[in-house]
């Protein structure tokens, strides 16, 4: 349990977190009517905002129910992966950073000490 490595993993985690906000941001707003990609935004990029101060104060709480907030992002670029051609890109970035940020999430939790 070393806290260098406990810090370059929340680091990890944050940088996936916020790679996968913006593509699919991006993504939607580049794809989708002005309504559409409000409503997609607010679906798939939303639930994301919830652990976000925990995640920054480093909470291992947090750390354990944040994977939870990674199923919509990637239920929708799972579905948009088989259903539509047109954004296969995309909806692979988005399924790929949703895996990584659940990975990395998996990986703070075993370098960080246990306080509660």
């Amino acid at each position: 349990m070393n806290p260098p490595q406990a810090r370059r993993a929340r680091d990890a985690v944050l940088m996936l977190w916020s790679l996968l906000a913006l593509t699919l941001v991006a993504w939607h707003l580049r794809s989708l009517s002005a309504t559409a990609a409000a409503v997609a935004v607010l679906f798939t990029a939303g639930p994301l905002l919830l652990p976000l101060p925990g995640l920054l104060q480093g909470n291992p709480r947090t750390y354990r129910w944040a994977a939870l907030t990674l199923v919509p992002a990637l239920a929708w670029s799972l579905t948009e992966l088989v259903a539509h051609p047109a954004v296969r890109w995309p909806a692979t970035v988005a399924a790929l950073l949703s895996v990584s940020s659940l990975a990395a999430l998996v990986a703070a939790l075993r370098v960080t000490p246990r306080h509660d």
